[in-house]
């Protein structure tokens, strides 16, 4: 016996048309003034946007922006540059692995003539881009008619046509998509797509929506039948791994040992202090495992937590003077090598080890 197919939600065109005109209507008199809003023709700059704002804030994604398309204003100013300029432009925003996508997909456009592609198939063949990004970028620089659903949309639709079920499960999602395409205004698809992101961002709100202020709220279902503040059933909270490690903090005169990590994985390419887990090791482990030897004792200093979405580090440092207990090579940065403070300036380092810095400049 075959498996049933889960049924698409229909919706009547009377309805699609009196939320289009609703939603367009307050968003042309609401819109968020954002600063890639303002460079809506530029394909570029809106990619950029995107990709930043991939599990990140509006308010924390702002500076980030402009201080970014400064320093590459456009896409062969970013292919032409350093792996670590462009991961030092993007440092404290975390999840690095959009920067080093961004920057390869960059190299991809430049190589293949400069262009970013039009259309939203083709900005999903790039390194970084997933189905939600492409159609946001292909409808607001291109103006191609295809719905872009993320998590506020998915909350939006669901309490709208009173969806139920978890917000991360496969058919929910798909029962989104699917009324995400029917309700779409194709003459203004970017606009379309940004005010749903509005009204979910600021006014159809996780936990409290302001209903009264929702150009939709007489024909949400969800309102209409006490179901107000529902929105898709969140999944059960975790409780997230900590990984607990010691870090050494070797110093010699006013330079810092220091790695890069590699190319792959958390923190991929940045700069760090070298560390291993537990908060029982010695510094005499770290120091050999480097290939230094001390040169006094090792001082604790202040534990530094740092809280990911999936696990809570604990860093434990340990602040030694040392110097190198053998001839060292200096072009493989995965081992290590001494860095004085105008390059580490320059160095692309994570939040949490950019705190451990500040730990050794305070402590002199």
């Amino acid at each position: 016996m075959t498996r049933r197919a889960a049924r698409r939600p229909a919706v009547a065109p009377a309805r699609a048309r009196a939320i289009r005109q609703r939603l367009l209507n307050w968003y042309d008199r609401n819109r968020r003034d954002l600063p890639w809003r303002r460079r809506r023709e530029d394909p570029y700059a809106q990619w950029v946007a995107e990709i930043m704002l991939q599990q990140t804030q509006v308010a924390t994604v702002r500076a980030y922006y402009e201080r970014f398309l400064r320093q590459f204003p456009d896409v062969r100013s970013l292919a032409w540059a350093s792996r670590q300029r462009v991961l030092k432009s993007w440092e404290g925003l975390g999840y690095y692995r959009r920067a080093m996508h961004l920057h390869t997909a960059a190299r991809q456009v430049v190589g293949a003539g400069g262009a970013l592609p039009e259309n939203r198939d083709g900005l999903r063949a790039l390194p970084g881009i997933g189905d939600y990004t492409s159609a946001a970028i292909a409808s607001i620089a291109f103006g191609e008619p295809v719905a872009a659903v993320d998590g506020n949309v998915v909350r939006v639709l669901s309490r709208l046509f009173k969806l139920v079920g978890p917000a991360k499960t496969n058919r929910l999602r798909e029962g989104v998509q699917h009324i995400a395409e029917q309700l779409l205004d194709s003459r203004r698809p970017g606009d379309f797509n940004q005010a749903w992101m509005d009204l979910g961002a600021t006014v159809c709100r996780p936990k409290e929506p302001h209903c009264s202020a929702c150009p939709l709220s007489s024909l949400c279902l969800g309102r209409l039948n006490r179901r107000r503040n529902r929105a898709p059933r969140a999944d059960a909270p975790r409780q997230v791994p900590v990984v607990v490690q010691t870090v050494l903090i070797a110093r010699c005169g006013d330079a810092l040992f220091m790695r890069r990590r590699p190319e792959s994985g958390l923190w991929a390419g940045l700069w760090e202090f070298p560390a291993l887990d537990g908060n029982d090791v010695r510094a005499e482990q770290l120091l050999a495992l480097c290939g230094l030897c001390a040169r006094g004792s090792a001082v604790p200093l202040e534990t530094i937590e740092r809280r990911l979405t999936h696990r809570l580090y604990c860093f434990h440092p340990l602040l030694i003077s040392a110097d190198d207990a053998r001839p060292r090579p200096r072009s493989d940065a995965r081992v290590g090598r001494w860095v004085p403070p105008r390059q580490r300036a320059r160095l692309p380092v994570s939040t949490a080890h950019r705190k451990l810095l500040s730990l050794v400049n305070a402590g002199g």
